[in-house]
């Protein structure tokens, strides 16, 4: 009887939020480097979000989105056409990243998320529905190529956007994935309206 009271007296074990996972990942990486296969591996069913938001939140502090943006439009694709769990080709499985680079890219990533996990909550599930996410992966793919354009201080808006969209995908929030489609949506206009400004300056110039 005891030990059905205290059964019954056990709280539910919540699971494991996402900033967790990658914080324990970077904690428990006692090697000299890790593969972008094992991160996947122990990431699993939320490897599409979180790694989406390890390869984007760079690209809103530093320009180099080609070498991080290629990635996010190969996971976008992917969930676009309705895959359940991200691929990689093999070579960039057995890429490898020094411990001390993912542990300062997973800890930047751990403040975000620990910062943004206490407002998402599940909500609104009509935005995180299965034909959703396909939606939801076309505007992804849309906005990387928005990231990959080469304009000064293009990167930071679309960034963010695909970020907390990922947060959103994660932890099946429609409002976050409707909030971050709205700052890539400011972003792409920036983008837009930057490349119209230089195409004017260029006509002026040359008199076109």
């Amino acid at each position: 009887m005891d030990q059905q009271v205290r059964e019954m007296g056990t709280a539910p074990k919540l699971p494991e939020r996402t900033s967790e996972i990658v914080a324990r990942v970077a904690r428990e990486n006692l090697a000299d480097k890790i593969s972008v296969g094992m991160l996947v591996e122990a990431l699993k069913d939320r490897s599409f979000g979180v790694l989406i938001i390890l390869f984007a939140l760079p690209n809103a502090i530093v320009p180099i989105a080609w070498v991080l943006g290629t990635p996010i439009l190969l996971f976008a694709v992917q969930l676009a056409i309705g895959r359940q769990e991200p691929w990689l080709p093999g070579f960039m499985n057995r890429q490898e990243i020094g411990r001390e680079t993912f542990n300062k890219i997973a800890g930047y990533v751990v403040r975000y998320l620990s910062m943004i996990e206490g407002w998402l909550k599940p909500r609104w599930p009509w935005l995180t529905s299965n034909t959703m996410e396909r939606v939801i992966g076309v505007y992804l793919a849309f906005l990387t190529l928005v990231l990959l354009v080469p304009v000064p201080f293009g990167n930071a808006l679309p960034a963010f956007g695909i970020a907390i969209i990922a947060a959103g995908l994660i932890e099946k929030d429609g409002a976050a994935i409707l909030f971050g489609s709205l700052i890539g949506l400011f972003g792409t206009f920036y983008v837009v309206a930057l490349l119209g400004g230089i195409w004017a300056a260029f006509r002026a110039i040359f008199g076109f």
